[in-house]
């Protein structure tokens, strides 16, 4: 039996750790979406690249599979979202905010 073509999904979330070891260095992640899903991220493919990007927000895109009741990725591509930068939330603050 083949297989046939696998559907990529887009995906758009925070990457989220999930999982850590002894060092306390991340060794799991998700994509936690807007719609309140999470899809963990699946170590082959670019996944690992994403270790980089912990909790900003992405577009990723991927082949999303269900084991055990929980979903996972395996991202093909994905592009980090550049938040804005805080500077420019508040361009005339001297600092004088306690916030």
């Amino acid at each position: 039996m083949t297989k046939g073509p696998s559907k990529v999904t887009k995906i758009r979330g925070v990457v989220i750790p999930t999982a850590w070891d002894n060092q306390g260095n991340v060794t799991g992640i998700a994509i936690s979406s807007h719609d309140e899903n999470e899809y963990q991220v699946d170590p082959k493919g670019k996944g690992p690249e994403l270790l980089l990007h912990i909790r900003k927000e992405v577009e990723a895109a991927g082949v999303v599979r269900e084991e055990e009741g929980k979903k996972i990725v395996r991202i093909r591509k994905f592009m980090v979202n550049e938040g804005i930068e805080s500077s420019t939330i508040y361009p005339n603050d001297k600092g004088n905010n306690p916030l």
